[in-house]
């Protein structure tokens, strides 16, 4: 998985570039961006409490009491089985926008590989949440991203993050969308039009 995201843009033109109307209705919340290391909460845009919101996230989930390591992500196949570890969490989705990542130097290669679009707009990683909002009785225990490894990819290239288009990325956080339409959505291997 990547080891690190890059977050430079704020919150609110994250979220305008996912959709005009939430952008207008998005007061920045207070706090720098910049790189989120996975001790660091990055934002993320979810409607856990229905109205769409952005909020810093602990990087690392433990979604029942008896995972004492925070899990910073989710294999896509872990989800599509049914893992008890993450099932209950689908209900929980999250979008982490980014404006790249960088992925761990491997394979003979002296530097990491940083991954981003070409026109600079954003990108929405797909990601699932054991948190709730201020106020709420459960206490925030943190997110995951969903990751998978590339159909083509060799034995052991790193696992790489799910990215959504806008589109599917407003689904993904739509509360209404069931949770196997979600899935399908993370099963597209989306090109960097948007387009599958």
């Amino acid at each position: 998985m990547c080891c690190k995201i890059v977050q430079e843009s704020g919150p609110g033109d994250y979220l305008a570039a996912l959709s005009a109307d939430l952008g207008r209705l998005f007061q920045d919340p207070a706090g720098p961006p910049g790189r989120a290391a996975p001790q660091r909460g990055p934002w993320a845009i979810h409607r856990l409490s229905q109205a769409p919101a952005v909020d810093r996230i602990s990087w690392g989930c433990t979604p029942n009491r008896r995972q004492h390591q925070p899990v910073s992500d989710a294999h896509l196949g872990m989800l599509l089985r049914g893992h008890a570890f993450w099932w209950p969490l689908l209900s929980q989705r999250v979008l982490v926008p980014v404006d790249g990542w960088y992925e761990p130097a491997a394979g003979g290669r002296r530097l990491p590989r940083y991954f981003h679009r070409r026109d600079g707009e954003p990108i929405y990683i797909a990601g699932i949440a054991a948190w709730r909002p201020e106020g709420a009785r459960a206490p925030p225990r943190g997110l995951a991203i969903i990751t998978d490894r590339p159909v083509q990819a060799r034995q052991n290239a790193p696992a790489q993050p799910v990215v959504l288009p806008a589109e599917a990325a407003l689904a993904w956080i739509d509360p209404a969308t069931p949770i196997i339409d979600a899935l399908q959505l993370a099963c597209v291997p989306w090109r960097g039009d948007g387009r599958p």
